[in-house]
């Protein structure tokens, strides 16, 4: 039997010139397909980033185009926007200071492995061990920017009036 015979058309091998069409084809279709998954994906994002700046103990990223959170793991900081503000937040379990949080962005919460505690993205704890939401850093705007001071971490329990004045609003 040739490929070219009606006969085999069930069951014969593929031609070379068919299969390197359906391949091109379905690449087409993954990478579109991906693209239409990042976009749905883009408005609560993870990821991870580094400061843009960095002055003594104040570090600067940039304001995050979209809802989600972007983790620094190397300064131990956690970006989060939510709606129209930004929350600069550490990213240990407010517990004890050991554990690293995961953002889980389908429930848009913040997960301690370790002692089952669950946080809302803007820190604030929804159920668990600890006895306070997350820690968040002092922040302020800088140019488009938002500039966390690493100095000033501040306790939800001890600094409450300043914790709770710790975002920056954006449009």
């Amino acid at each position: 039997m040739s490929f070219g015979d009606a006969s085999c058309a069930d069951h014969c091998p593929m031609a070379r010139s068919g299969f390197l069409r359906s391949t091109a084809a379905a690449a087409l279709a993954g990478i579109a397909g991906s693209g239409l998954l990042a976009a749905s994906a883009s408005a609560q994002t993870v990821g991870t980033i580094s400061p843009s700046r960095v002055q003594g103990k104040t570090l600067v990223y940039p304001l995050p185009p979209n809802e989600g959170a972007q983790i620094d793991t190397g300064n131990g900081v956690i970006i989060a926007r939510v709606k129209n503000a930004v929350y600069a937040l550490s990213i240990t379990c407010p517990h004890r200071a050991v554990t690293a949080l995961d953002w889980n962005s389908s429930t848009k919460e913040f997960h301690c492995p370790r002692h089952g505690a669950n946080f809302q993205a803007d820190g604030e704890l929804i159920d668990g061990r600890p006895d306070r939401s997350m820690d968040r850093f002092a922040v302020r705007r800088a140019a488009g920017a938002i500039a966390v001071d690493t100095a000033n971490l501040l306790q939800q329990d001890s600094a409450q009036d300043a914790w709770i004045h710790a975002f920056v609003t954006v449009a």
